[in-house]
């Protein structure tokens, strides 16, 4: 009876066991992570506000967790706790996180055409950019990357604003001024080209180093959005600011590609609907920091130019050198269908 007994009563505290494992393994299954390499908030001016991909993560989680009415459980992990970009992609990719917030440079490492993007002077307004990321075009190359390399983009939105010219001898109106400036850069080719073709010189220099960098004079300038300028304090060592919006960087909310297949359509029609809102979130508080930094900068003393319509046309020499460059690193047909998705929106914008 005791044999028995006991063997009952191991077999019973086996079965919950087995319960309560399949229990935990269906709430995991249920909780979706997602990674993110920066603070929470930034500061822009006296100003504290979200981080425009912590807005999107926020907005995501919000509205996934309502129309599922708590079914799922998005957790958020700022602050690089998790690792930076690629690892954070990388664990997606192995099942580990369903979710990560890369900016461009980092997920062109996994999706080389992304660098479509960094054609110099592509958007001219960001709302053309918006419905460019929004439309036909983009909804099918974010899906041939799902496709290709596990990651799917369910939101889209830009990296704190246009990123413009700054610098610490003189005022920039048109391409001709920039002659003998010498620009830091990030060290890509792309960069180097776009500041070449302007006929200045162009520099790498590490992030971490750039504010010792200006204000030693290794280099007179650089480029970066307002929100950035701002944040890392380079307005102390740079008179000039021009506002001629090269590039506008660009950031996304990721998942996973087979966390996602492996959810009913419904589900999945839900992600899509939370990452819609994430990016209307992401893209006002980009809108909202953008205009606060430009304004600070001119409070804190810096000379702020916006060019003229025509000025503006003499910076776009730099755009054959790039797309050419482009042209042999990544798909061709990935560049001319960008630049035709863009040409379109304008024209119905009324910019054309």
């Amino acid at each position: 009876m005791k044999l028995r007994k006991s063997v009952i009563a191991t077999l019973v505290s086996a079965t919950m066991l087995a319960v309560g494992l399949g229990a935990s393994a269906q709430a995991d299954d249920n909780v979706v992570k997602i990674a993110f390499t920066d603070a929470p908030t930034l500061k822009v001016g006296d100003m504290e506000i979200y981080h425009p991909s912590y807005a999107a993560m926020l907005a995501f989680k919000g509205a996934f967790e309502k129309s599922t009415n708590g079914e799922y459980s998005v957790e958020l992990y700022p602050n690089g706790t998790l690792g930076d970009a690629a690892s954070t992609m990388e664990q997606m990719l192995i099942g580990t996180l369903q979710g990560s917030t890369p900016a461009d440079g980092a997920l062109s490492a996994f999706a080389p055409d992304i660098q479509a993007f960094t054609v110099p002077y592509l958007f001219s307004e960001v709302t053309v950019a918006y419905d460019v990321l929004d439309g036909e075009f983009c909804q099918n190359l974010f899906n041939d990357i799902a496709e290709e390399t596990g990651i799917r983009v369910i939101a889209s939105y830009d990296n704190g604003g246009f990123r413009h010219f700054t610098n610490s001898k003189k005022e920039i109106k048109t391409a001709a001024d920039m002659e003998g400036l010498n620009i830091r850069v990030m060290d890509s080719p792309v960069y180097l080209k776009l500041i070449e073709s302007l006929g200045a010189s162009a520099t790498p220099v590490a992030f971490l180093e750039l504010y010792s960098a200006l204000q030693t004079g290794v280099v007179d300038g650089q480029e970066n959005s307002a929100v950035t300028t701002l944040g890392a304090s380079l307005n102390e060592v740079q008179k000039y600011c021009t506002l001629d919006g090269h590039l506008l960087g660009l950031a996304f909310l990721t998942v996973s590609e087979s966390w996602y297949q492996s959810l009913d359509a419904e589900t999945q029609k839900k992600v899509l609907i939370a990452g819609e809102e994430a990016s209307i979130a992401a893209r006002g508080t980009c809108r909202y920091a953008e205009s606060i930094a430009i304004n600070t900068l001119s409070e804190e003393g810096v000379q702020v130019y916006s060019p003229t319509a025509e000025e503006l046309e003499t910076f776009k020499v730099s755009q054959e050198p790039v797309i050419e460059y482009l042209k042999t690193e990544i798909d061709p047909e990935v560049v001319d269908g960008l630049l035709g998705a863009v040409e379109e929106e304008e024209i119905k914008a009324g910019l054309k």
